[in-house]
């Protein structure tokens, strides 16, 4: 842009004497600098100086402007805009000086205010600091901090003015050499001096630009000016509240002086809302007084417009008298808090503290919890205040009645007033609050406390709250004296919770005590151990059933909570647990018939082993093989149950054996006879005998049948193997045989052979039979 600007001089001083050679005296006269630019090239380089200048050359202009066109038709474009341009320089220039004078003033002022010296200096000094102070600083940090907030947006939105303004006059420097270009090609004294006065605005446009951008440049450096002061005001504010916070102290003069000004508030708030309900009272007698004139008499419809007057004020009335009563409300709230915040201060017991921290967030959730409610009715008020400002620009009315339509409007601003009011007072008061519960230890944002010991303290509190939230509630009525008398007892989770610990240590307190009072009955007292697993069953019922009505009047628990599930739950118990009932009570029968007893030996279902438990429900059978298998009561008495040690433990076992033809059949039955007979399990009564059973198609079949008495360490198939391994020793050392299946192949050779030659596979033929 630079470079450009150099050449167009050079061209322009290159060709400057040819246009004034050929060029009429009116042209050469119009293309000489404007006066403006003379002044503005002045000799003094002190910006007040110049600024001066040209307000004085602006103002010098304006007025000769003034002269000339006191003659010419108002209706000229060229002539009024050139009368707006140099008013609008006037007051840029004018603009200019000022600025330079709040520049100069600020560069030589501190603008650290008296007060903030005094707080500064005060808490600068040996601790303990006052906490009344302490919040006047903090109170003069924070505006200072929204004052450096409201600089740097200013700076952001002067910044993008510049931008702006550097672009339009890049457009100005254009425009004037355009015009300029235009006045050199003109040939008539018209056409020149229309193209001079263009020429004129287009100069004055930018000289315009030229001042507004220097205005911005100005603002910008009162910006800059004012945030280099600021910034390290700020930061010495900060360093100075996070040294004396700490050790700040509310001590009971501060209190009480507090609390003296909060009820003089409270005091002048009191005497408001007397005020307002005697201006509202003043208000409806004489709305009443205009309410019971006759129609006729309001021919204009004054009186109409005077009740809907009256009408509004006194609603303003209302809703006064209510941000009032809140703003009342909320006086008393500050001054509870101020004496909780007392006592946090004067105590170091921590569960105080936490009472403290617990008291402030309640109330600052019920402070918030209005906000929104303040900013409706607020924004509800706005829109009012806007109808009625509409209403009177568009409406035509005389001067009673727009004095009367201006009354409502200032009626209804009153109404954002007083939104405004209690609205500003919950916002301070919300800060405060928010201050006081960081002092404490406790962020108000995050819900984290800097103290472990606040920190174990909230866990504790809300495992407190969990512990006595009420589940819900149950009405219990007794009679006392003849009458009913109703009891509403809260069932909570700590009373839950404890009649479930407390029912499950019983539980296993007697569960324990059982078990030696069955090992006490049957080592002691010789009861069998099926009747004494029976009794302490029963008895583990019983006291449970005790310990249940026992806990539940312990936790003031009535029996009457169930009993909202009598129906219901009746049906769905009957239909879901019908399985189950069905095996507890056969298993009741098993138990007391005693037809299946904890050692018998049983078959039933495929299953076979040893019984080792009876329980309500349902048994347990471990096999043979180890398996155990739970098998449901009910099967007991459904099915047939082959129990083989019911009435005695002897058990008939059955061994076959076959010894070949021709062997000495008495022989080996004495044989066979003499094994069992050495076996020591195999019992003498009865005895063992063997029965020539058939003539089999390989052996002759030969059957010993004995008697053994079955038990948890003898199982029949032990002895049968026994025996068989003996037989087979003993037989085969007397030649007795023992058989095995044989085939006899008969070959008939009673006929020849038929024998026939076939070709074998190779194609060389071979004999075949």
């Amino acid at each position: 842009m630079i470079l450009r600007q150099v050449f167009l001089a050079l061209i322009v001083i290159a060709f400057a004497p040819l246009a004034d050679a050929q060029l009429p005296k009116q042209l050469s006269e119009a293309l000489k600098p404007p006066a403006t630019n003379v002044a503005a090239s002045g000799k003094s380089t002190d910006p007040r100086a110049q600024a001066e200048e040209l307000l004085a050359d602006a103002r010098r202009q304006q007025d000769e402007e003034r002269l000339k066109n006191a003659g010419r038709d108002p209706e000229d474009l060229q002539t009024t805009a050139r009368q707006r341009l140099l008013e609008r320089l006037v007051m840029l220039y004018g603009e200019r000086l000022k600025l330079l004078d709040e520049l100069a003033m600020l560069q030589n002022t501190d603008l650290e205010t008296a007060n903030q010296k005094v707080l500064m200096a005060e808490l600068a000094g040996p601790p303990p600091y006052s906490a009344l102070r302490a919040d006047a600083l903090r109170d003069e940090n924070d505006s200072l901090k929204a004052q450096l907030k409201s600089l740097a947006a200013a700076e952001r939105a002067l910044v993008d003015q510049q931008a702006g303004l550097v672009a339009s006059r890049r457009l100005a420097d254009e425009a004037v050499r355009l015009a300029e270009d235009r006045l050199a090609r003109a040939g008539g004294r018209d056409e020149i001096d229309k193209n001079r006065r263009s020429r004129e605005l287009a100069e004055l446009r930018r000289q315009q630009t030229e001042a507004e951008l220097s205005t911005i440049v100005l603002g910008l450096d009162i910006v800059h000016l004012k945030q280099k002061k600021l910034q390290p005001l700020s930061g010495e504010m900060d360093d100075l509240l996070a040294r004396a916070l700490p050790a700040q102290r509310l001590s009971k003069d501060d209190f009480e002086q507090q609390q003296a000004r909060l009820r003089g508030t409270l005091a002048k708030v009191s005497g408001e809302i007397d005020r307002m309900v005697a201006d509202n009272s003043r208000r409806a007698a004489e709305r009443a007084r205009l309410a019971a004139l006759p129609q006729d008499a309001d021919p204009n419809g004054a009186r109409a417009q005077r009740l809907r007057l009256l009408d509004e004020q006194m609603e303003t009335d209302r809703l006064t008298l209510m941000t009032l009563t809140w703003l009342q409300g909320m006086i008393q709230v500050a001054g509870d808090s101020w004496g909780q915040r007392f006592v946090a201060f004067s105590s170091d017991d921590t569960a105080t503290r936490q009472a403290v921290i617990t008291a402030l967030r309640q109330t600052r959730r019920d402070i918030s919890s209005r906000k929104d409610l303040f900013r409706e009715l607020q924004e509800a008020a706005r829109l009012d205040v806007r109808q009625q400002e509409q209403r009177l620009d568009e409406a035509v009315l005389d001067g009673d009645s727009k004095a009367r339509e201006s009354a409502i409007l200032e009626t209804l601003k009153k109404r954002v007033q007083a939104y405004q009011r209690v609205e500003f007072a919950g916002s301070r008061l919300d800060s405060q609050l928010k201050r006081w519960l960081t002092d404490f230890g406790f962020d108000p944002e995050t819900g984290r406390v800097d103290n472990w010991k606040l920190g174990a303290l909230q866990v504790a509190q809300a495992l407190k709250r969990l512990w006595d939230f009420e589940i819900f509630a149950v009405e219990d009525s007794t009679v006392v004296d003849g009458k009913t008398v109703t009891i509403t007892y809260g069932v909570t989770v700590g009373k839950s919770v404890g009649a479930i610990f407390l029912f499950v240590f019983g539980y296993w307190l007697f569960s324990v005590l059982s078990g030696r009072l069955q090992r006490l009955m049957v080592e002691r007292f010789g009861v069998e151990e099926q009747i004494a697993s029976v009794i302490r069953r029963w008895a583990m019922i019983a006291l449970a059933v005790v310990l249940v009505v026992f806990i539940l009047n312990l936790a003031r628990i009535p029996l009457t909570v169930f009993a909202f599930m009598g129906g219901a739950l009746a049906i769905g118990v009957g239909f879901g647990t019908q399985t189950i009932i069905k095996n507890v009570i056969s298993g009741i029968i098993v138990l007391f018939e005693r037809k299946i007893r904890v050692g018998d030996i049983i078959a039933l279902n495929g299953v076979t082993g040893y019984v080792t438990q009876v329980d309500l429900r349902a048994s347990t059978v471990r096999g043979f093989d180890g398996v155990e298998a739970l098998v449901p009561n009910s099967s007991f008495l459904e099915n047939q149950v082959v129990n083989w040690t019911y009435s005695n433990a002897r058990i008939r076992r059955e061994i076959r054996i076959g010894i070949a033809y021709g062997s000495p059949v008495h022989a080996a039955a004495e044989i066979i006879t003499g094994c069992a007979d050495d076996h020591g399990q195999v019992l003498k009564d009865p005895q063992p005998e063997v029965f020539f059973e058939d003539f089999g198609d390989n052996a002759l079949l030969l059957v010993l049948v004995f008697w053994v008495e079955l038990g948890p360490n003898l199982m029949g198939r032990r002895v049968d193997s026994d025996l068989r391994y003996a037989m087979e020793k003993r037989l085969a050392a007397a030649g007795i045989t023992i058989p095995f299946p044989q085939r006899d192949v008969h070959l008939d050779v009673s006929q020849p052979l038929a024998v026939r030659v076939s070709r074998a596979a190779g194609g060389e033929p071979g004999p075949q039979a």
